[in-house]
């Protein structure tokens, strides 16, 4: 197979020799031309077939000789005898920075017979010179007409994954969804690069005239663009990639058909067919945008796959490398050279502001001004659940503490007896904790246990049912339940013992002599009714959104359904109303004395602010506070956070 190989080139040179020394005779060479012909004649370091094809280059153009008839006959010429030069032993060329071009010639062959079977390069050695001739002689690599119709390809890929991603950078800014500029940033880097395709902006006899310096500064942008997303953090790589495909998605042309019932068979294969094809198209852009965004330059992708049978190549990264090792660098070099000489490094792009047109941000809302009003508005949303649960946490009861009530409404109506909850609070904590849940269960757990209340209305209409169904709140109620237990259990075997409110929330803190009993409870207790509260007021939130909603249809008849499922916040936009909350409580079915207290009471008042389900929450949220929750710490926390950043937000 080599031997061939060389018996072909060998015969390739003779060709080019041939004909050179032809046009030698026959061509009319102007004088300055001359000067260049005997130069490169008289150059023992290049090869035969370098010489001649140099030559061949220089003098191809130049007109016919004028035929003159002699009468004498003139001896043919004789050939030009020329010596058969051997290729010096190379020494290595002057020291220069490792990771930059070299400027000599030195590996212009090495790099000529690496590259030759892709056949995207040849020699060349006529440049344009500033002296008289205006032509010098420098061996070195150029592209060679296939390389230039492999670029168009690139161009056309290119194109293609341009066109769409316009399309979606567009739908992005006008999506009101969309409040994170930081795919669109690198979707619009990503743009630029696809529309920067080096060479193909020019003809042919332009390129096979430039040098080194021309060709790093044609290849330098649309290569480094790779190596610099090749250091893009792979997270970020698929959110691009993700939201690309999702868009591409939604699109009119690439949206796929749905299914109706009952449609005729023909119709269903139709769309079936033609949501394949989208399918497709879908999948060859990803595929394409992938092999510009690899996570290894090296893996599989399609670009690669495509190159490999049209050109050879074995991936797309080997052919930029071949450029810059043929064109740029003029030597071996790795990676790592491009990367240092170009300083190459991930692109950044803004994570707050859009990479647009100042005026058409402002009619989408997306300047800075909107998004700041936008921001201020979201932490302002944001805040208000957590200054319903600070609201709560304050809420008494016509200016009683609803916890020092509760203990005493308990021991009057349930124990029959007379302690001062004052002393008992701050002396003999775990009774009054005791106390506090003894009051929740007999005062409001029928609100929650679907319990069956009879309710009057406004039209002094009775009603029976529950606020929520039996289900609704059980493991909250297990958790309860298994809380009286400990209680109970706790207190018979400690009947003397007493701990003062300060040394149970110092041990609660961590500082003092561990009481494990008590912190246990504390604990326990604080999980529990934080549990019951932050679920009470993920109700109340619905029912406020749903009045919001109610008074821009107004007219609709009360609800009187009892809760029976939980709402995911994100699929409830039109809220939940509370059942019964426009009613007064008539009697509870097998109440205790406490939970008949309740009776002639309304549920919610006009305002939102006052009602029995109102107090049942602040109660739960209290208990919480009291036995210092870790999780309402955790919210009262954010809330601070949130105070900051709306008080430090620009105006």
């Amino acid at each position: 197979m080599h031997f061939h190989q060389d018996m072909s080139r060998q015969d390739y040179t003779k060709k080019i020799e041939r004909r050179a020394r032809a046009m030698l005779i026959s061509k009319d060479i102007p004088p300055h031309k001359q000067e260049v012909v005997r130069s490169l004649m008289n150059n023992r370091q290049l090869k035969s077939e370098e010489k001649y094809r140099a030559i061949y280059d220089l003098i191809q153009n130049c007109p016919d000789k004028k035929v003159v008839f002699h009468h004498e006959e003139v001896a043919p010429p004789e050939p030009v005898k020329t010596r058969k030069t051997s290729r010096d032993k190379k020494t290595r060329p002057p020291g220069q920075e490792l990771f930059a071009p070299t400027e000599t010639s030195y590996y212009v062959d090495d790099i000529y017979e690496k590259y030759y079977n892709l056949k995207l390069f040849r020699k060349r050695y006529l440049v344009h010179r500033n002296n008289r001739v205006g032509i010098g002689i420098r061996k070195r690599i150029i592209p060679a007409k296939s390389f230039l119709k492999l670029m168009n390809y690139i161009a056309e890929v290119q194109g293609g994954l341009a066109g769409r991603l316009v399309i979606i950078m567009m739908d992005m800014l006008k999506d009101p969804a969309a409040d994170d500029p930081t795919v669109f940033n690198y979707l619009r880097l990503i743009r630029r690069w696809m529309t920067e395709v080096p060479l193909v902006h020019l003809r042919y006899d332009a390129v096979k005239w430039m040098e080194r310096v021309q060709f790093e500064r044609e290849m330098r942008n649309w290569i480094t663009w790779f190596f610099s997303f090749l250091k893009l953090d792979g997270e970020v790589r698929e959110k691009i990639l993700i939201e690309v495909e999702n868009r591409l998605r939604m699109m009119d042309d690439l949206r796929k058909d749905n299914f109706i019932d009952g449609e005729p068979d023909a119709y269903r294969r139709d769309k079936e067919k033609r949501n394949l094809e989208k399918e497709k198209q879908v999948y060859e852009y990803i595929m394409l945008l992938r092999s510009f965004l690899p996570v290894d330059p090296r893996q599989e992708c399609l670009l690669s796959k495509r190159l490999k049978q049209r050109y050879g190549l074995d991936s797309f990264v080997d052919l930029l490398m071949a450029i810059e090792d043929a064109l740029v660098f003029q030597r071996p070099m790795r990676q790592d050279d491009v990367e240092t000489y170009f300083g190459v490094c991930a692109p950044l792009v803004s994570s707050i502001a859009w990479d647009y047109s100042e005026d058409f941000l402002k009619k989408v809302g997306k300047d800075t001004e909107s998004l700041q009003n936008k921001k201020r508005e979201s932490l302002r949303k944001g805040l208000e659940p957590y200054e319903t649960m600070a609201a709560l946490l304050r809420h008494d009861d016509a200016g009683q503490n609803l916890l020092l009530k509760g203990v005493e409404d308990q021991w009057r109506y349930i124990d029959r007896k007379h302690y001062d909850p004052k002393t008992t609070y701050n002396e003999n904590y775990i009774h009054f904790l005791d106390a506090l849940v003894q009051y929740f269960k007999n005062m409001y757990l029928p609100l929650l246990d679907g319990t069956t209340i009879v309710f009057r209305d406004t039209a002094r209409q009775e009603h029976e049912g529950s606020f929520f169904s039996f289900n609704y709140f059980q493991s909250h109620l297990e958790r309860f339940s298994s809380i009286l237990d400990e209680m109970h259990f706790f207190r018979t075997n400690n009947p003397t013992l007493s701990v003062g409110r300060d040394e149970a929330r110092k041990h609660m803190k961590g500082s003092g002599t561990s009481l494990g009993s008590v912190e246990r409870f504390m604990r326990s207790i604080g999980e529990c009714f934080y549990a019951i509260g932050k679920e009470l007021q993920d109700v109340y939130e619905m029912h406020r959104r749903w009045v919001a909603g109610r008074t821009m249809t107004a007219g609709s008849e009360p609800v009187r359904d009892t809760i029976k499922d939980r709402l995911l916040d994100d699929t409830s936009e039109w809220g939940r109303p509370i059942p019964f909350y426009d009613c007064v409580i008539k009697e509870i079915e097998d109440g205790s004395a406490l939970s008949k207290e309740l009776a002639g009471k309304r549920v919610l008042e006009d305002s939102l602010w006052e009602g029995v389900y109102i107090r049942m929450n602040a109660f739960a949220y209290q208990v919480a506070y009291e036995c210092m929750s870790e999780f309402l710490a955790r919210d009262l926390e954010n809330r601070k956070a949130l105070l900051k950043k709306i008080e430090e937000a620009p105006e």
